[in-house]
């Protein structure tokens, strides 16, 4: 498979907890129920959906995306509820440096459960092995210590801070950049 069909193919990837497939238009009652929230959008470039129209109309854009091969978040579904409950993907990606960023949101009523991790590293796995990248970066407002903390479990190392690198929702945020390797992130998987 061409690596820019992986873009328009986005193949489901499967974890203990989660599925990780394309975003479609059904998902845009579970999406508007956490974009819908404050705390949600709080460290996010969006802001918080005020209306199901805003959510079918950040969807729609996504399936254009997918049809043009541009970098699209995977949908994060819960295998037991068989419920909506986030994003993650990519959202750069340099073929000539064989780098990427990877980014997510996921639902609040799911924080704290090791979900996000779960998906983080699958993704990661999907770019290291898929994609043949060689560094996966990810990056947070310096306040958003639940963010961080998902960088750290799954491997990812603190490179720094960015002071004042994002005006967003009028201020400048301070930026941590975390990064992992591929070397790294195989020296601790166990086949």
């Amino acid at each position: 498979m061409n690596l820019l069909d992986i873009l328009a193919h986005l193949p489901t990837i499967e974890t203990e907890r989660l599925l990780l497939r394309k975003i479609t238009l059904n998902d845009a009652s579970d999406m508007f129920e956490y974009a819908s929230n404050p705390e949600v959008s709080q460290y996010t470039m969006w802001s918080t959906h005020t209306s199901l129209e805003d959510t079918k109309y950040f969807l729609r854009s996504l399936t254009k995306m997918y049809k043009r091969r541009e970098l699209v978040d995977w949908g994060i579904v819960h295998k037991t509820e068989k419920k909506f409950i986030g994003t993650c993907g990519f959202v750069e990606w340099s073929m000539t440096h064989s780098r990427a960023e990877i980014g997510y949101a996921l639902s609040r009523s799911y924080w704290g459960e090791g979900y996000m991790s779960e998906a983080v590293n699958a993704v990661i796995e999907f770019g290291f092995r898929e994609m043949l990248l060689n560094r996966i970066m990810a990056r947070c407002e310096v306040n958003n210590i639940a963010s961080a903390r998902v960088m750290e479990k799954v491997g990812m190392q603190l490179e720094g801070i960015l002071r004042q690198h994002l005006f967003v929702k009028d201020r400048y945020w301070d930026i941590k950049l975390y990064s992992i390797l591929r070397e790294e992130f195989f020296e601790n998987i166990v086949e």
